[in-house]
C-alpha cells in the first residue's frame, strides 16, 4: 500500500477494517506523532499512552470531517494538545529538575584557581563579545543582563519577535564558537 492511503482508511469507520489494516494504520499513525509528543513529555511510556488516546480521538472525528485538506497537520495537532493537556492537568509528569540545597553544608568560599579561572573566562567572553556583529552584541547583551523580554528587544531592534529569535540562535552559535574556540587555546 501506499504511504499515505493510511490517511484515507482513518476516514473509514476503523472499525470496519480488518485486524492487520487497524494495525498499519496505527503504526502509521504513532510514527506520524510519536517523535513531537515524546518532544513535550520525555517519557517513553507517557509518550505511548498519549499517542493511544490521541489515535482513539482521530478515529473517531476523522470521519466526520469535511476538509481533508489538512488531514496530517489536523493528526499532529490533536495528538500535540493532547499531550500538553495532560502536562498541564498532571503536575506529576512536569519534568523540572531536583535542586536539593544542605543548608547545613559550611558555605565555602571560591578558592584562588577558581578566581583565577572565572576572571579569564569573564576576560574571554567580553573579547569574543566584541567579535560578534553589533546586532548579535545587542541581543545578547539586553537579553541576558538587562533581562528584557523578547517584545521589547525586537521593539528596539526593529525586528519581528521570529526575527529576533533567529537573531539570538546566531549569536549564541558564533559566540560558543568564538569562545569555545579560545577557551581551548587558554587551556593548552
Amino acid at each position: 500500500m501506499e504511504q499515505e492511503q493510511w490517511l484515507y482508511l482513518l476516514r473509514n469507520n476503523f472499525n470496519e477494517l480488518d485486524h492487520g489494516a487497524q494495525k498499519w494504520v496505527y503504526t502509521a499513525f504513532r510514527d506520524l506523532v510519536y517523535r513531537d509528543i515524546f518532544f513535550i513529555t520525555r517519557n517513553h511510556e507517557l509518550t505511548t499512552d498519549v499517542v493511544q488516546e490521541a489515535f482513539y480521538k482521530v478515529i473517531e472525528k476523522a470521519p466526520q470531517l469535511k476538509d481533508t485538506t489538512y488531514l496530517k497537520a489536523w493528526i499532529i495537532k490533536i495528538a500535540r494538545n493532547h499531550a500538553y493537556d495532560l502536562y498541564k492537568k498532571n503536575e506529576k509528569y512536569r519534568h523540572q529538575p531536583q535542586v536539593v540545597i544542605d543548608m547545613e553544608a559550611p558555605f565555602l568560599p571560591p578558592s584562588v584557581a577558581e578566581q583565577v579561572e572565572d576572571q579569564i573566562r569573564n576576560e574571554i567572553l567580553h573579547e569574543t563579545m566584541n567579535e560578534l556583529k553589533p546586532v548579535y552584541r545587542q541581543a545578547l547583551f539586553m537579553y541576558y543582563i538587562e533581562e528584557k523580554p523578547y517584545n521589547e528587544i525586537s521593539q528596539k531592534l526593529g525586528t519581528t519577535k521570529q526575527a529576533l529569535a533567529q537573531i539570538m540562535v546566531r549569536a549564541r552559535k558564533k559566540l560558543y564558537h568564538y569562545f569555545s574556540k579560545r577557551w581551548v587555546d587558554v587551556d593548552e
